[in-house]
Formats: structure tokens, C-alpha cells, sequence
């Protein structure tokens, strides 16, 4: 079951409704051959993101996306909880020149891949760009 928790007011940053963000979750955790996945999401803003980035990574100022992996071994397909940056979606957005929906297609499939237990190389890559094509159609 994916669920999904906001503090900030996403429809503002990005034209989609949290149903959406769950059924863009969904749809990841499927392309990563997960069919029931345990998850949450929680939608936020700079302010929480910040402490958030300082209380876990010891690192200053706002991040865009955050992954806590679940510290379950019991072989479920929980991921852990995913915590997405409205502002930096927006901020982002515009610098990278994409939409703000795309952006936050691309912020999810990496910060998912991350809690599937992938780390940033070629592999990495190749599968965030397969995912985001099948999210994007």
C-alpha cells in the first residue's frame, strides 16, 4: 500500500493531485517489479526539507528528494518513505528546463530506484531513463 502525507501545497508547484502521485508511485514500483509495494510519500516544503537534510544527513540546506529505505528484512516489498521537495520541483523545474510534472516523474523514479537499493552509476541511469519513458507516455 503506498500512502501519501503533505505539509505543502502541491497542486501549487505541479499540476497533479496526490491520488496521481501515488498512481506515478505505483507505477514505478511496477516497472521495478514490485506489485504491492509498502510505501509512503510525504509531499513538503524547503523549511521541513532542510531540517530533515541537516537531522539525517548532516548536510545544510534543502534537498529536492530524500529516500528512507524500510529497515525490514523480512523480504516484503517495502520500500520505506520517499520525501519529495514541492519547492524544489518548482525551482528545479524551471532551471533544468522541463515541466514541473517530468521534473517530479524524474525526482521520484531516482529517489525510488535509491530506495530499491541502487546506487548512482550507469546502471542507475539506464533504468531511471526507462522508467521515466514508461511514466511519460
Amino acid at each position: 500500500m503506498i500512502t501519501i502525507q503533505s505539509d505543502a501545497y502541491l497542486s501549487v508547484a505541479v499540476p497533479v493531485s496526490p491520488v496521481e502521485v501515488v498512481r506515478i508511485a505505483g507505477k514505478i514500483a511496477s516497472g521495478l517489479g514490485l506489485d504491492e509495494p509498502a510505501m509512503d510519500i510525504l509531499v513538503t516544503h524547503d523549511l521541513a526539507m532542510r531540517d530533515l537534510n541537516k537531522h539525517f544527513l548532516d548536510m545544510e540546506g534543502p534537498t529536492n528528494v530524500l529516500g528512507f529505505p524500510d529497515s525490514d528484512e523480512q523480504g516484503t516489498d517495502s520500500l520505506g518513505q520517499l520525501v519529495i521537495n514541492v519547492d524544489a520541483v518548482k525551482r528545479e523545474s524551471y532551471l533544468y528546463g522541463q515541466d514541473p510534472y517530468s521534473y517530479l516523474v524524474r525526482l521520484m523514479v531516482h529517489g525510488m530506484l535509491h530506495l530499491a537499493g541502487h546506487e548512482h552509476g550507469e546502471i542507475m541511469s539506464a533504468m531511471a531513463e526507462k522508467l521515466e519513458s514508461l511514466i511519460n507516455q
